[in-house]
């Protein structure tokens, strides 16, 4: 099987159990492929320079979490606007 490679909107938590949503359907394939999981980290940077965050990379069993942190003024124009105003009510 080939490596799966997952670009989400935010990266879930690898040490908490997950309730549901992307993490659980796509868990198991991550883990079984050697997965890389692209994602936003769930952290605001407030006084960080916008669209310049640094990638983060970690483990968690065999998948591969690639995570950005986003500035104050990323958060609010993507996910607070573009991503939960215009993605979530065209593709919910």
């Amino acid at each position: 099987m080939s490596r799966l490679v997952v670009i989400s909107n935010r990266v879930a938590d690898p040490r908490k159990p997950a309730a549901g949503g992307l993490a659980v359907a796509l868990g198991e394939s991550l883990q079984q492929t050697g997965g890389l999981w692209f994602g936003w980290s769930g952290n605001i940077i407030e006084d960080g320079p916008t669209g310049e965050g640094e990638l983060h990379r970690q483990q968690a069993g065999k998948v591969t979490l690639a995570t950005i942190d986003l500035s104050r003024d990323d958060h609010d124009s993507y996910y607070a606007g573009y991503s939960n105003d215009v993605l979530w009510p065209v593709f919910h």
